[in-house]
């Protein structure tokens, strides 16, 4: 049976259609279904259920140093209150996880990784630990809550009294909400503006209710995660079990800025990806975003050919991108296919649908990264 999210039966009272995603009961549209919660957080607000998220505290005399060395990225200049995508690398530099770091202090830090493996996560980042510093598990005891579109800022100044557009891009302030600790981060997964509320968990479903009723005048909806894979493939960000897996390291996946291969700490991995750079690179597939010119949607696993037949790469996530128009996908091909315009073709159902390598992100929103209180 799956695991059920804190808030699981919140869902249930919906009518939201439940899936197994990686061992967890989880939403994978409403009754409103997936395209109106894609438009949802694209022209006004939705909000998603994150709990199967996976959590954990650094406590170390040198938090930066420490995560030097147990991750790929370099966070020797992370000040206070701001966060890092980065990847959990294995020793031959394939991606054990993906994962976002929040700089707390000098001495204290949060991993943030996803649901699929927690404790596989966990257990291999204590494996590399040195000595002298501790690593809390504290997913099960922390809830987790996306608002994102751009009616996000006032739904979440209602609730909390911030406005989060005065926070510069992937930073965070831990404030209190009904007495209890809330970490309010300016970030999110669906190339849409908005936050992310990790609480605690016996007030999660509080918190949820409360930004439901708050944002019903502002057109907030509950997204599922049939929404939050088109919202993601539009912006070109990767799932893993997709673009990312213990088959791909980060620079094939165009990750080369958030791998610090020069850093004084050695990093699971680092040998190997220090090689892949030197000697590989130029040879292996790359991820691509293309633009499908027919109709036809393809999906992960599917072929991709040359115009002429020649098999030169894969489909990791394909769909409709309802914001940009037709269908787009993902994938790792050859790099002499890589160069953005080229066409190729991807084989769906034994018959080519033609497309064109695109430049990533397919949608990008201008207002992004920006901050300040004037901003839409």
């Amino acid at each position: 049976m799956p695991k059920q999210t804190l808030l699981y039966d919140a869902h249930s009272e919906l009518g939201a259609r439940i899936i197994d995603f990686n061992g967890w009961a989880m939403p994978v549209q409403y009754k409103t279904g997936i395209l109106a919660e894609h438009t949802a957080v694209r022209e006004k607000a939705g909000i998603f259920d994150t709990c199967h998220m996976g959590e954990f505290m650094l406590e170390s005399p040198d938090v930066r140093k420490t995560l030097n060395t147990i991750l790929c990225g370099d966070f020797t200049n992370l000040k206070d209150g701001r966060m890092r995508y980065t990847f959990i690398t294995a020793e031959d530099g394939t991606v054990v996880d993906d994962a976002v770091v929040f700089i707390i202090s000098d001495t204290e830090a949060m991993i943030c990784v996803n649901a699929g493996d927690i404790e596989g996560d966990y257990e291999f980042l204590l494996k590399y630990l040195p000595e002298g510093n501790v690593l809390d598990n504290q997913s099960e005891k922390t809830g987790k809550i996306d608002i994102q579109g751009p009616n996000a800022h006032i739904i979440v100044e209602k609730i909390t009294g911030v406005d989060f557009r005065t926070l510069p891009f992937y930073s965070f302030i831990v404030t209190e909400w009904q007495g209890a600790t809330l970490i309010l981060s300016r970030s999110g997964y669906t190339g849409s503006p908005g936050v992310e509320f990790f609480i605690d968990a016996d007030v999660v479903g509080q918190l949820w209710y409360s930004t439901l009723q708050a944002g019903e005048e502002h057109g907030l909806i509950p997204c599922g995660l049939g929404a939050r894979d088109t919202l993601r493939l539009e912006a070109g960000l990767p799932l893993y079990g997709h673009e990312l897996s213990r088959g791909t390291n980060p620079l094939q996946a165009g990750f080369k800025r958030f791998v610090s291969l020069d850093k004084d700490e050695d990093f699971p991995g680092k040998a190997a990806l220090k090689n892949f750079a030197e000697n590989e690179s130029a040879k292996a597939q790359v991820l691509c975003g293309l633009t499908i010119e027919g109709r036809r949607t393809p999906r992960q696993g599917f072929e991709v050919t040359s115009p002429e037949g020649k098999t030169i790469g894969v489909v990791t996530s394909g769909g409709p991108a309802p914001t940009v128009g037709g269908n787009i996908a993902l994938a790792y091909i050859n790099p002499e296919f890589a160069e953005i315009g080229e066409q190729v073709a991807i084989d769906i159902r034994s018959k080519p649908e033609m497309a064109r390598v695109t430049k990533l992100p397919f949608y990008k929103c201008e207002n992004l990264r920006k901050n300040g209180q004037n901003l839409a």
